[in-house]
């Protein structure tokens, strides 16, 4: 059997991918500051709706489900290249 080299990731891939990426990492970051903050007995603080609390609150609320659903995105972006990279393979060795 050959080794066959799986297809370079598309502009779009990677594009996806550092969104989820970057979407992830900063809801982690908000719920960490939610962590400390209550431990650090700030939690009035940050339920009085001033500042930059209500953001960090509502940030991973919204975001993971985004993240969630780009996830797919690129699974489905994924597979629709591999299988036409499959095809262009397929169709090369019954040329042969």
């Amino acid at each position: 059997m050959t080794q066959q080299t799986p297809p370079p990731a598309s502009r779009l891939q990677r594009i996806l991918a550092y969104i989820v990426a970057a979407l992830v990492i900063v809801s982690l970051v908000c719920i960490a500051a939610i962590l400390i903050g209550t431990a650090a007995g700030q939690f009035a603080a940050q339920g009085s709706g001033q500042g930059l609390w209500p953001t960090v609150f509502f940030f991973p609320l919204v975001a993971l489900p985004v993240a969630f659903v780009l996830i797919i995105a690129l699974l489905i972006v994924s597979a629709r290249r591999n299988r036409a990279a499959n095809r262009a393979a397929g169709a090369a060795k019954g040329r042969r």
